[in-house]
Order: structure tokens, then sequence, then C-alpha cells
């Protein structure tokens, strides 16, 4: 049966879309630690069946108020019907029927673990560059930088442990189960959002004869992608978090991995990024990758967000090499990936011999569509799914969205070219 949105739940969007996202830190995803207890899994879920249809409101609300037709295209409207109906399905999931004693448990503060450390400002990001404006909102216990303040009402938190030694009710461990499912749905049915808005964006383009995306546009992209990434976050460490009831692994903590090893995810990217540049050539050899780490390095992050960043960069990098010396040459000048650990930052750098980029073209390297390759590959909505058939290059989308990758935890990804 195929699904039709109504007015009656627009109206019911519209509403929600009015009030403020709440932020969430990485850091307090991990305090949820390696075995959470049914209670405080139901109070994640609880918090997530109100945050996220907020979340998934703005959305709806920006991408039916997009300018200048972009919002009529066909593949835009598809996007904003998935936001609409996983809107619906968590709107519509019924909660379980508890006594209020379960409910005084729920609510009994626990032990408080104190945060180890404050979070400071992304330096790289202007306060509120990535909120739409319901989002920037400074009332409802948030200030513009996506922190909580003091006072905000607890009620509405994320971590909440609900942990008194004592079993829980059935009703409320068949309901996180329900509820991870469900989640697990809607983010199967988001899979292809980034191509399918990327589909829209072309139409668009098509439509109106347009080179380029206005900075309106460029803007909306960044807004609508970080708050993707952000969702999607949230909804994969819930889905994590339930399962590693079953398994665990002491390093993990859902998809937050305590100890994560950057040499070794650098290697894997290499040999991945090596192995998808001889596919696209024919090559018998890809350009030769050399890796500069301690293979000790490791700390706390999403292994497949940097798993992410690194296999696009590095992909745009030999793509460089192979295209500036030709395909046919023999030996390519060897790239180089450094690993630097400093008191703050790790930080990676990429340095090939591609050619490099004229600094009038630098800012056109940030700008989503914008590609150097001449035939912009057909969208298969399926092609992000899997790594392995990501093609070599060619939405101009590898860049700008590896940055609000490094951005999303504080990071960044800088470009830095000699032309020539």
């Amino acid at each position: 049966m195929s699904w039709k949105r109504t007015d009656r739940l627009m109206e019911t969007i519209k509403h929600y879309s009015k009030f403020p996202a709440t932020s969430v830190s990485l850091r307090q995803m991990v305090q949820f630690g390696e075995k959470p207890s049914t209670g405080t899994l139901f109070r994640a879920s609880q918090f997530l069946s109100e945050e996220l249809p907020i979340r998934l409101a703005h959305r709806v609300q920006e991408l039916h108020e997009l300018p200048d037709g972009l919002n009529e295209m066909p593949s835009i409207c598809r996007v904003r019907d998935w936001y609409a109906q996983s809107f619906e399905e968590l709107t519509t999931l019924a909660r379980p029927s508890i006594s209020s004693e379960v409910k005084n448990r729920l609510l009994k503060p626990a032990k408080q673990t104190t945060l180890t450390s404050k979070g400071t400002q992304n330096p790289s990001i202007k306060q509120g560059q990535y909120r739409s404006a319901p989002e920037s909102s400074n009332g409802n216990g948030h200030n513009g930088n996506g922190r909580e303040v003091k006072g905000a009402a607890t009620a509405r938190r994320y971590y909440a442990a609900a942990d008194d030694g004592q079993d829980w009710p059935v009703e409320l461990s068949a309901y996180n189960t329900k509820f991870a499912e469900t989640l697990e749905k809607i983010k199967r049915r988001h899979d292809s959002v980034v191509t399918t808005v990327a589909q829209g964006v072309l139409e668009w383009k098509r439509k109106k004869q347009r080179m380029q995306i206005d900075h309106n546009i460029q803007a909306f992209l960044d807004r609508f992608y970080m708050s993707r990434i952000g969702i999607r976050m949230l909804i994969g460490q819930h889905i994590a978090l339930t399962d590693q009831r079953q398994r665990s692994d002491p390093n993990y903590v859902g998809i937050i991995c305590t100890k994560t090893n950057v040499h070794e995810l650098a290697q894997e990217a290499i040999e991945n990024a090596r192995f998808v540049c001889e596919d696209h050539y024919g090559l018998f050899e890809a350009p030769k990758v050399q890796l500069v780490c301690n293979p000790d390095i490791s700390f706390m992050y999403v292994p497949g967000h940097l798993s992410h960043m690194l296999f696009e960069t590095l992909k745009n990098s030999l793509r460089a090499v192979v295209e500036t010396r030709g395909q046919d040459k023999e030996d390519f000048p060897v790239t180089k990936v450094i690993v630097a650990e400093g008191q703050e930052d790790i930080t990676i750098k990429i340095s090939d011999e591609g050619g490099g980029i004229p600094r009038s073209a630098i800012p056109l390297v940030w700008t989503y569509m914008y590609t150097t390759v001449d035939q912009t590959p057909s969208l298969d909505p399926d092609f992000n799914k899997s790594d392995f058939k990501a093609p070599m290059a060619g939405f101009g989308y590898g860049l700008p969205i590896s940055r609000l990758y490094a951005r999303y935890f504080g990071g960044d990804l800088k470009l830095i070219s000699m032309e020539g």
C-alpha cells in the first residue's frame, strides 16, 4: 500500500517545526557505557521519540519552502515525503502503559556521572552557521552554540541513567525493541537521501539552465546534510545500543569507538581508494600511497565518519594524480598520508602531486555539484549504500560532505593548494 501525505499530517509537522532541536554531544552518547539497562534505554527511546520528530519536521518545512521552484522538483518532493512518512511513523508509535511506580523509578535521578571536560566551540564554524531559523532560537534551554544551558528542563535529556538494580517490566523491553525496529526501517528509507537531493538539484539546474548553484542553495544543502548527519548519528547510535545488549565490544559504545585506531582506518581507506582507482581507470596498479603514522594513535570517534572522510579525500588525490600524469604512465608520484597527534588535535595530512588547483577555484571546491569530471554519472539511488559501488568521482559531493563530517564533532577539513 503506497503512503499518502495528508493536510492534517502537514499541519502537525508545521507545529513540531516551531520547536528547537536539543543538542546531544559525543560525551553524552558515550555515557551509556557497555551495557545500558532497559530503563536507561527506555529513557533514551522516550527522548528520541520526541526529538527526532522535531528534527524531521524542520527538514520537511525547509524542503517545502525552498526558493525558486527547487521545492517542486520531483526528487525533492520524494525526499520531503520520506521525511514526512518517518515523522508519522514515530509520532504514531504506541507507547507502553506503565504503572506510576515504574514512572517514578524512571524519573528518579540516578547517580550522575561527572563529565570529563568542558566542550569547546569549534573554531571553524560561525555560531549558528548550520542551523535553520527555529533551531537557532535561544529560548528553550539553548544558546546558538547548540549546547544545552543550565536550568533547561532536565526531563528532555538524551542520557538519563535509570538503573536501580531491580528488574524492569517486560513492556519496556518490548517497546525498546519495537522502537529500534522502527528506527531501523526509517534509517533504510533515508539511505539514499544524499543522492536523491543531488538528483533534485540537477533537475532544477537543467530546468533553470544554471551552471552553478547560488549561495542560498549552497547554505541550504550544508544545513540539510549537517542535520542529516545528526539524525543518522542519533538513530544509528540507538540501534547499536539496543543491539549491544546481546553482544558487546569493550571498545564500543553504540557506533562510537572509544579507541579508534587511526593507522588501521587509514590503511583500509588507502586500499579501498586504490581499488576504486584501478577499477575506474583500468590500471594495473594505482598510484602508491605512503602512510606515516604511529600505529598506537587512537582516540574516541565514530570510525564510519573517519573512514568516509579518508576514502573521499584519497579518491580525490589519486584521481588528480592519474589525470595529471596520464593513465598510461608506468610509475606515478607517491601520495603521502601523514598523521600527527598534538595536545588538542589529531591532524591527517594527505599530500599528492596532482597538479594543484588555482587559488581562484578553491572556493568552488566546497560547492555542491561542482565537479571537474566532464560527464556527471547518472545518479543510481543505491550507489551510496556501500563504498565499493562508489563512483570514482563526478557528483561534486565528496569534499563538501566530508567537511561536514569533520565539523560535526568539532574538527575541520581544509584544502591548501600549490598550483602546478
